[in-house]
């Protein structure tokens, strides 16, 4: 097989791969192309190894689970705290799961930034499904399989997402199939003739049209798409189910013209209906770092059991924590339709849940309740909370002596306002944040900003107030926020578009708080919904939101909502509670409808740009270049260590055994190692008809005794002795060190690794015995090549 027809075959499979990952890219927002296309050539090498010889497709086992390796490194480095290759499988096995988790339940388009499992997933089954087409069509030379392998991915990408239909990934897999069939039957031959290229032109020119004619004619690939796998219902069992993930964009849930009822809340004190709680800022989201760890048992409510062991319903008390703030005791009764949850939600502070089945409930620090495996499409439960009764003068002047369980609520990527030394604040603020990255700038407008905002202010439920005040006065309400040059959205939010939604003012008013010392997360859930009757709520799709929980020594946490337009429905220290008076005088932000004036960041040459992919937090954003390492140098051994362990096992009969069987055994690693340069001699040669060979091929003497005792031991007229194996040893060695130099190091090199050369015809150069010197050619015809 030539060069040049393998090389046009590998940039045709190559080119049918990346349009299929392009079109799987569809689903994803932000781009993951960079991350796809990378898969897919990671793969293709892989995969590719027969392409080079078919004899060597067996090395594809190897490469592959290697290439796989270094791709899932490079996405997402492992945690400094992740040691042993065990450890680092059940962290990617983890991160794959909590993928699939997001996939199930996020809306489309999908977020990989927000939620890095998702990025890692969709990385990971691209590398596969394009390993296993690149080792089909590269390696054992079948193209129709691979490219029915890619179809899955092109068809996926073209009927799930939601965005404008577009022709061309359609159309540029069906041309460059063409040209894979076509180059496919080219390669097996010895030359190009014209008519088969013209009819492969002819073949995928006609199978472009009818393509085009599909596509123009499909309403699922260019008209309306299926939208969500997930939520097929192919038997008419049901309508629709939605499902809900608190970490990804709200404008994906808070869409007007599909406004579902997603549950119904009964309860005589109207309440935000939590589901969880993000408690760790990355610098460009909040995410949820506890894990769920307690277990909370069920006690039956009755005595009697069903036939299978189970009671009609549980009781589950959830354990109290100190402090919590006071309130009144109600009873809720929460009722989910057509959604899929993990979250229970809760309305205040949660004290027992009555449930008809049976569940695995989890809760972790934050008070959160959670199941592994969503409930869903209806769900019915019964809840006693405590509705916090708090008024503002319950937080005037309780400091900040906070338990040493709540610092984690403190903690920034970048150094808080008491943390700020020297004479110059500003001038060590700039040197901080520069020094933590290269989007270190992004944040040095942030010192100014929280001074414009905090002012004089020095108690915590003060700043509290006026952050959340100066937020819903100053920043607007958009579900389309303009895109600019931060990479973190909050940056972007606070000091260039100062507009977002209830994210990143939720966001961006834990973030200030944090800045200034105060603990603070935020919460996700829905708001109270609409009211219907006396105490009933119907809560729908649009009612998602996010806000915020700031903790009070002596009270606990207490909920704020900086949002314009969202409200908190009881009475409360938050200034949007229903009759909040200001117990501070002279409090509010200033005035008017103009926004301070913050000095702009120093141009772009600090770094600007989007932000970076699977970097370690505890390095500056820097790669871990350890965990670079481990693949490559696996790789290297690999490589090195084929060519001795496949030279030790073929040695290993020379060295164990009787003389006779050692004997033998030399002759015939001879025998295969004159196969591997592919020497003039047949297979049916006797040992004296290969040394004469040899002599003719590389100039060799033959020792006539060493062949006269070797014939005589294989015969059985002799017994063979420990110095015929070694003479046979000393002629072997003999033999491939003139091999070595008459066929150079390219073609030592393919021996040593089991690369057989092409078959054709080779020279046979007999020498003059008397000057050495060439006096005849003629060429020898190898074994095989009639």
């Amino acid at each position: 097989m030539r060069t040049v027809p393998r090389l046009v075959y590998l940039i045709c499979f190559l080119g049918i791969a990346i349009v299929a990952v392009i079109a799987l890219n569809r689903v994803a927002q932000p781009s993951m192309a960079t991350t796809l296309t990378r898969a897919v050539f990671l793969s293709g090498v892989c995969g590719a190894p027969g392409l080079i010889h078919r004899r060597v497709w067996p090395l594809a086992f190897v490469l592959l689970p290697i290439g796989c390796y270094l791709l899932v490194r490079t996405i997402m480095p492992v945690p400094e705290m992740v040691d042993g290759v065990a450890e680092q499988y059940r962290y990617y096995t983890q991160q794959l799961n909590l993928g699939a988790t997001a996939y199930k339940t996020e809306a489309f388009p999908l977020d990989p930034v927000a939620t890095p499992g998702l990025s890692l997933l969709f990385a990971f089954v691209a590398y596969w499904l394009v390993g296993a087409a690149a080792f089909l069509a590269l390696s054992l030379r079948r193209p129709t399989p691979a490219v029915a392998l890619l179809l899955i991915l092109l068809g996926y990408g073209l009927t799930v997402d939601s965005t404008t239909r577009i022709l061309w990934p359609g159309l540029a897999f069906v041309v460059l199939t063409a040209c894979l069939f076509v180059v496919s039957r080219g390669i097996g031959q010895e030359g190009w003739r014209l008519r088969d290229t013209l009819a492969g032109g002819l073949v995928g020119a006609l199978g472009a049209g009818l393509a085009l004619g599909l596509l123009l004619a499909a309403p699922s690939v260019v008209a309306t798409p299926w939208q969500d796998w997930r939520t097929w219902d192919p038997f008419g069992t049901g309508g629709p189910v939605y499902s809900f993930n608190w970490l990804q964009n709200y404008p994906r849930l808070l869409d007007p013209a599909n406004d579902a009822v997603v549950m119904t809340v009964e309860s005589p004190t109207p309440s935000y209906w939590r589901a969880s709680a993000l408690d760790t800022f990355t610098g460009t989201a909040w995410v949820t770092s506890q894990a769920f760890l307690q277990r909370i048992e069920p006690v039956p409510q009755d005595d009697s059991a069903d036939s299978e062991g189970r009671y009609h319903s549980y009781l589950y008390s959830i354990p109290s924590t100190e402090p919590t703030p006071a309130g009144e005791t109600v009873t809720q009764v929460f009722q989910t339709q057509a959604v899929y949850t993990n979250y229970f939600f809760t309305g205040g502070d949660p004290q027992s849940l009555v449930l008809d089945e049976y569940v695995p409930l989890r809760m972790n620090g934050m008070r959160s309740l959670r199941v592994s495996t969503a409930l869903g499409p209806t769900l019915r439960y019964h809840l006693v909370s405590v509705i916090p009764k708090l008024t503002p003068a319950d937080l005037v002047g309780l400091g900040s002596d906070y338990p040493e369980d709540i610092q984690g609520y403190l903690l920034l990527p970048f150094s808080r306002l008491s943390q700020i030394e020297g004479p110059d604040k500003e001038a060590t603020w700039q040197n901080i944040v520069t020094e933590t990255g290269p989007d270190g700038w992004e944040w040095t407008k942030l010192l100014a900003l929280n001074r414009s905002i905090v002012r004089d202010a020095v108690d915590p439920y003060q700043i509290t107030l006026r952050i959340e005040q100066y937020l819903r006065q100053f920043y607007r309400y958009s579900l389309s926020p303009p895109v600019g040059e931060y990479s973190s959205p909050y940056a972007a939010f606070l000091f260039d578009s100062r507009t977002g939604y209830c994210q990143h003012f939720a966001g961006a008013m834990a973030l200030l708080l944090r800045f200034n010392g105060i603990p603070s997360r935020v919460a996700v859930g829905f708001t109270s919904g609409e009211k219907q009757g006396d105490d009933a709520y119907v809560v729908s799709a649009n009612n998602a939101h996010a806000w915020v929980e700031v903790y009070f020594p002596t009270i606990g946490w207490t909920a704020f909502d900086p949002t314009p337009g969202r409200n908190l429905p009881s009475a409360g220290p938050s200034s949007t509670s229903p009759g909040f008076i200001n117990p501070y005088i002279n409090s509010s932000p200033p005035s008017g409808g103009t926004l301070p004036t913050i000095p702009a960041h120093g141009g772009l040459e600090n770094g600007a740009g989007g932000g970076k992919e699977g970097v370690a937090a505890k390095n500056g954003g820097r790669p871990n270049w350890a965990a670079w390492l481990v693949g490559p140098v696996v790789f290297i051994v690999i490589v090195l260590g084929w060519p001795v362990g496949r030279s030790v096992w073929r040695r290993r009969r020379i060295h164990r055994g009787p003389p006779e069987q050692r004997l033998q055994a030399s002759l015939a690693l001879l025998r295969t190692e004159l196969a591997d340069y592919r020497a003039p001699v047949k297979p049916a040669y006797t040992l004296e008809e290969t040394l004469d060979a040899l002599h003719a091929y590389l100039g060799i003497e033959p020792d006539p005794t060493f062949v006269a005792r070797a014939d005589a031991v294989l015969f059985g007229g002799r017994k063979a002795t420990a110095a015929d194996v070694d003479q046979a040893e000393r002629e072997r060695r003999q033999i491939k060190a003139r091999l070595r130099e008459h066929h150079g190091w390219a073609r030592t090199l393919m021996a040593l690794y089991g690369i057989p050369r092409q078959t054709g015809g080779s020279k046979l150069q007999y020498r003059d015995e008397k000057h050495g010197r060439k006096t005849q050619e003629t060429t020898l015809i190898q074994p095989g090549a009639l």
